[in-house]
């Protein structure tokens, strides 16, 4: 043996690691760019999946930014309405209270001017009983026929006489 003598161990080994090297060629030209294909599009793919999810998310908080200010403005409009409402209402309870103080005021004007009505009529009943009287009294004094123009100029004159004396009494 005169060369360099390789054992067999070794000869194993570099065998094995030819077949390795082999073995990871082949490995590298059929699986590693299928693999890195599938990996380098799942990596894309959620990188998108990413952007989209933080897309949606930016798109739902301007949502909800521009829910909560048309929250506020209905909140406020709301505010508005129910303010002139009460406004109205206050302004139609100061019409009915105005309305019914003339209406109070109209019936009073009316009371008093039906008790001024019935006071004079009661006047004018009591002048014609106390005209009457007058006439019987004075026909039974005179013990002659008087007119009955008489008699009304008598009346009127005494009527006219005691109504200047007299203040009239107010309702």
């Amino acid at each position: 043996m005169d060369g360099l003598v390789i054992s067999d161990a070794v000869k194993d080994l570099i065998i094995n690691i030819i077949d390795i090297v082999i073995l990871f060629v082949i490995v590298r030209a059929l699986a590693y760019k299928p693999v890195k294909k599938f990996l380098d599009a799942r990596k894309a793919r959620i990188a998108k999946e990413l952007e989209d999810a933080a897309s949606a998310k930016s798109e739902a908080e301007a949502e909800a930014a521009k829910y909560r200010e048309l929250n506020e403005q209905s909140r406020l409009k709301s505010s508005e309405i129910i303010s002139e409402a009460e406004q109205v209402a206050k302004k139609s309870a100061e019409e009915i209270v105005a309305a019914a103080r003339l209406n109070a005021q109209e019936i009073a004007e009316k009371a008093r001017e039906s008790a001024e009505s019935e006071r004079n009529a009661g006047i004018a009943a009591m002048k014609e009983d106390i005209t009457g009287i007058a006439f019987d009294i004075s026909r039974q004094v005179l013990k002659r026929e008087v007119t009955d123009e008489d008699n009304m100029r008598i009346a009127d004159a005494f009527f006219e006489k005691f109504g200047a004396n007299q203040a009239k009494p107010s309702v």
